[in-house]
């Protein structure tokens, strides 16, 4: 049995121009990964730059 959907939406799809892979803001994880991808990069500059011992 099979649980896919028609209606389901990718987590990544190429972008129009080009021929790069995207995260689809219109899946859940997708938009999670929106989210939380930009945050994370932001803290870890942050963390980078402060100077915290290794």
């Amino acid at each position: 049995m099979s649980r896919h959907h028609d209606n389901e939406q990718p987590l990544l799809v190429r972008q129009r121009y080009g021929n790069r892979w995207v995260y689809h803001h219109r899946n859940p994880g997708g938009l999670a990964l929106v989210v939380i991808t930009p945050i994370v990069a932001v803290l870890t500059l942050w963390a980078l730059s402060s100077g915290i011992p290794r």
